[in-house]
């Protein structure tokens, strides 16, 4: 699997700390649509990935491509406004760059998030699901060696999930539960595959958010993941699936989104991270 080099990291960190003066402990990545958090942080700072050496730069409608460092419901958060895709072209190794820049720059715990398509048949589009665990239909782990010889490890942590439920319930926010599966697109699923992951045991499917996951992990960083469900999988309804959709159903449930991620910024324990 090809990779940036560790020289690479160190320079865009270094790139970074030239130009921020905080250090936040709490990360977050956004998906497709999702970007409007940002919005709300104050004291921000905004430096374009283009602009930072040997940053991947997303091509995806509905990512911005942005660093935003500032603070968050009085918190201290380094944000990722957009990502880059497996689908894109990049291999997996330039997938999880930001990943390992943000721990070097010294995020603690992170939160994921994306837009997926329901296939549990109680998840609706403006859902928010909380990822218990993933199926990696990716294989293409973005691990050096020999870390990737490892054993079955949770990759979404516990105490971080706790903590995101009992934040929902305070701002009045369902939040359910469910596993995650990650294929690498750039299609749509077929019928056909749905109703398989459906017998596998997934409940939304997406083209990310597993690789940042693992490496997160691999690194030491706790992890969080949210779904936000913007279309029901393919053969579950009759609207043809479209990227327009995603985008769409993420603007209008937005508002939702922010208000929970703002709580649940503001209420990780800084124990756990």
């Amino acid at each position: 699997m090809t990779s940036y080099p560790d020289a690479y990291v160190l320079e865009a960190v270094a790139f970074l700390k030239q130009r921020l003066s905080v250090a936040p402990a709490v990360g977050v990545v956004m998906g497709s649509g999702l970007g409007g958090l940002v919005e709300e942080m104050e004291r921000s700072i905004r430096i374009r990935y283009v602009d930072i050496p040997h940053f991947p730069v997303s091509s995806v409608k509905g990512h911005a491509g942005e660093v935003v460092v500032g603070t968050i419901s009085g918190r201290p958060l380094f944000a990722l406004s957009g990502r880059v895709h497996y689908y894109e072209g990049h291999p997996l190794g330039t997938v999880v760059f930001p990943i390992k820049v943000m721990a070097l720059f010294g995020v603690k715990a992170v939160i994921v998030t994306n837009a997926a398509g329901g296939i549990n048949k109680n998840f609706l589009p403006g859902d928010i699901i909380l990822i218990t665990d993933h199926m990696d239909l990716m294989r293409n782990i973005p691990l050096n060696s020999p870390a990737r010889l490892r054993g079955s490890i949770e990759v979404y942590d516990p105490k971080l999930r706790n903590q995101a439920t009992c934040a929902a319930a305070e701002v009045g926010v369902t939040l359910k539960a469910g596993v995650y599966a990650a294929l690498s697109g750039p299609s749509y699923e077929t019928p056909a595959e749905i109703r398989a992951l459906r017998i596998m045991g997934a409940d939304m499917v997406g083209m990310s958010t597993v690789p940042e996951a693992t490496e997160a992990n691999r690194l030491g960083m706790k992890v969080l993941g949210l779904s936000f469900i913007t279309n029901q999988a393919a053969g579950l309804s009759q609207n043809p699936l479209s990227h327009q959709e995603v985008i769409e159903t993420s603007a209008r449930h937005l508002a939702t989104v922010k208000k929970l991620l703002k709580q649940v910024i503001k209420k990780l324990d800084p124990v756990s991270v």
